[in-house]
């Protein structure tokens, strides 16, 4: 029932006509009934208003003079008839201007006093439109990242501004506007480089030094980079964060770290997700950055297995896929593959091997034994230790009375040559010290060894054997 007279009295008042008749029809009502404290008394002028339309609202062109609501020639809205919103528009549009206040409301039994505010007395000046406002921000940015880079003069600055190079690398670290054009000399470039390692600010120092790489000859901007370590440790790191890494390789190269260096090859290598393509990048990066170094055997190896896995990998896909295409392999029909090959570890291809290829000719590549063929140092190698020491384990096998061929293994066993030679001297054992003498290629100490032993025995002949062999190169 509320819902119903709240509906009816917006309404009432979707029209000008309509709200002297609904002023009046509320009049009548509060003379006639006390409603007193019930809280259904919702059918005021008051909660009429309330639901008026805003858009409604709006359009509202009330005066407070009674002459025209009685003369008005608006008509109250009927469903049945075909009401034209542009003329109700037009007419309510030719009304002579009427002076408006703030919206006053209220019900008496004389009547009620209407007053909706002008909608020029609270007009409010129109935003600038969404397009120039983002030209306007777009042009504050590029001005701001100009700024501060650096690489155009903030307004204040001009030609005969003079800013040291500590007061430049100042603003840098405070966040103000800084120019470093202006520092066109060597030196004055230098002693902006040294202020900011001096100040130990790290994004001052990538500022300079990008800016020395940009305005020096490459030969002067490594120069001055290599005399100072905590400036190439902010080089590299910037040349990671932004991944240019042609330049990084070339700075690591310099630096001599070429580990460093190959491993970021390795990287981009492996990061290639088509397998031809992975494979000659791999083959080179093992020609130019692993081989030709030393200290990197180990990696090379790995990486050699590698390519030896891919190679292998990328016959025995070719293959498949044209056996699998034909049909002719009835484990591939009965338990279709569910991805490639290539690209996988090792065990996951030994597994792919014995459950495709299990009865495969030997001498085909595709068989499981080719991996142990291949892959020789896959498994690994038994290797003896001892948590005691061999020394110790020696000292034990020798009041054991143990046999000499198994005092000599263990004997050979103990790291140290010295110990080595010692215990070899101690317990007789003659093959281990002439061995190791020979490792160190020390003639006087063989010599020496030689005279205490018998004349015409085995070992003294054995010596005098190796003593007269060229092929071994003494150093004394």
């Amino acid at each position: 029932m509320d819902s119903g007279r709240t509906s009816a009295c917006a309404f009432w008042l979707q029209t000008p006509a309509s709200l002297n008749e609904a002023a009046q029809l509320s009049a009548r009502v509060n003379q006639q009934a006390n409603f007193g404290s019930d809280l259904f008394k919702q059918s005021t002028l008051d909660d009429c208003l309330e639901n008026v339309p805003q858009q409604s609202r709006k359009k509202l062109e009330v005066s407070a003079d009674d002459d025209y609501w009685n003369s008005s020639g608006q008509v109250g809205f009927s469903f049945e008839d075909d009401w034209d919103d542009s003329k109700r528009s037009a007419s309510f549009n030719e009304l002579p201007p009427q002076p408006r206040n703030n919206l006053k409301h209220g019900a008496t039994g004389k009547g009620t006093d209407l007053k909706l505010p002008s909608p020029s007395s609270a007009s409010v000046p129109l935003p600038s439109s969404p397009q120039s406002r983002r030209l306007d921000l777009g042009d504050i940015q590029k001005h701001a990242e100009k700024l501060r880079i650096g690489t155009q003069a903030p307004p204040k600055y001009s030609r005969d501004t003079s800013v040291t190079p500590e007061e430049t690398v100042k603003n840098i670290i405070v966040g103000q506007p800084y120019y470093l054009e202006q520092h066109r000399s060597k030196e004055s470039k230098v002693a902006l480089l040294n202020e900011a390692i001096r100040l130990q600010d790290g994004n001052a120092i990538t500022a300079v030094v990008l800016f020395l790489k940009r305005t020096l000859k490459p030969s002067l901007f490594n120069q001055e980079l290599m005399q100072r370590p905590k400036a190439i440790s902010h080089y590299v790191n910037h040349l990671r964060s932004i991944q240019d890494n042609t330049q990084l390789v070339d700075v690591l190269g310099m630096l001599g770290r070429t580990e460093d260096a190959a491993m970021v090859k390795y990287k981009l290598a492996t990061e290639i997700p088509e397998a031809a393509a992975r494979l000659r990048n791999l083959q080179s990066c093992l020609k130019s950055h692993f081989q030709s170094d030393p200290l990197l055997s180990f990696q090379a190896e790995l990486i050699k297995d590698e390519i030896k896995l891919l190679e292998m990998q990328l016959v025995i896909e070719e293959e498949d896929a044209r056996v699998e295409k034909e049909g002719q392999n009835l484990l591939m029909r009965e338990f279709p593959r569910k991805a490639s090959v290539v690209g996988t570890p090792l065990v996951s291809t030994l597994y792919y091997c014995c459950m495709y290829h299990y009865n495969t000719a030997t001498s085909n590549i595709s068989n499981p034994s080719q991996m142990r063929t291949l892959f020789n140092s896959w498994l690994g190698k038994s290797k003896m230790r001892c948590c005691i020491g061999f020394d110790k384990a020696v000292e034990v096998l020798a009041k054991a009375q143990a046999p000499p061929e198994v005092f000599e293994r263990y004997l050979q066993l103990v790291d140290d040559t010295d110990r080595r030679l010692s215990l070899a001297t101690q317990y007789k054992c003659h093959r281990v010290a002439i061995d190791t003498l020979v490792s160190l290629r020390d003639r006087q100490r063989l010599i020496k060894y030689r005279d205490d032993l018998t004349p015409q025995s085995a070992p003294f002949v054995e010596v005098q054997h190796v003593l007269n062999n060229s092929v071994v190169k003494w150093k004394n």
